[in-house]
């Protein structure tokens, strides 16, 4: 008895298949799909760049491929503008905010238990909530959990930004240094972008290829599928199986 070790996928999306394409070897041959092997049904596509991408199914019979494209150079420079926006946007509240810092503490249990305790009578850090708000007062820019004397579990370095999750340490400190850290990851997200949109620029950037995700053997269904795949720079559209 074999197992049939095969990833499930979501219900109503056929999805499988391979994203690498194969070279058209023999262009002699008369594609038909579906073909009947061995190992089932293969059925083929040809992608617009001249390869053919393959799917074998022993119960399908797919009449229909989501075809993503490679990413497109316009889409990217927007997208990673886009990134670069919402970056420094992130950078200009927090540093506010840490001009003059703001904290709220809320109970995360509205409950009789000790918030400090768990079941077992040991100290827990997580029964309160202490948030970090914009200059504004109006929005909580970042969280942290600790106990009801200001404890947290989980401490950054404030010299390497290292952070152990074992080490005990007080919530705002701590809270400070995790928002610190946010804007550094902010600012080295800002460099790869304005790095990829150079990139796209001088034609260095990797555009990728064409790749078939997943295969249907329903119009409808190929259709929502590909509404799924298209990502921010790629675009996906619903091509027949070859005849």
């Amino acid at each position: 008895m074999t197992t049939d070790n095969a990833a499930r996928q979501p219900k109503g999306i056929p999805v499988g298949g391979q994203f690498a394409v194969t070279a058209h070897a023999e262009p002699e041959l008369s594609l038909t799909a579906p073909k009947v092997t061995s190992r089932g049904r293969t059925t083929n596509v040809t992608l617009p760049d001249g390869t053919v991408a393959t799917r074998t199914s022993k119960s399908k019979e797919y009449s229909h491929a989501i075809v993503l494209s490679p990413e497109i150079p316009e889409l990217v420079i927007a997208n990673r503008e886009a990134q670069i926006a919402g970056a420094q946007a992130a950078i200009t509240a927090r540093e506010e905010a840490l001009k003059d810092p703001k904290f709220t503490k809320k109970r995360r249990f509205n409950d009789d238990r000790d918030p400090d305790l768990d079941y077992k009578g040991e100290q827990v850090y997580y029964g309160f909530e202490y948030n970090l708000k914009s200059a504004d007062g109006k929005t909580i820019l970042e969280t942290m959990r600790g106990n009801s004397k200001g404890d947290t579990q989980g401490c950054y370095d404030p010299e390497t930004f290292d952070y152990d999750v074992k080490k005990l340490g007080r919530v705002v400190p701590q809270l400070k240094l995790h928002t610190l850290e946010l804007i550094n990851q902010a600012k080295e997200t800002i460099a790869a972008a304005e790095k990829d949109i150079e990139a796209v620029k001088n034609g260095t950037y990797k555009l990728g290829g064409y790749g078939v995700p997943a295969w249907s053997s329903r119009l409808d269904l190929a259709q929502k599928a590909a509404n799924q795949y298209a990502g921010w720079t790629r675009r996906a559209t619903v091509t027949p199986v070859d005849q």
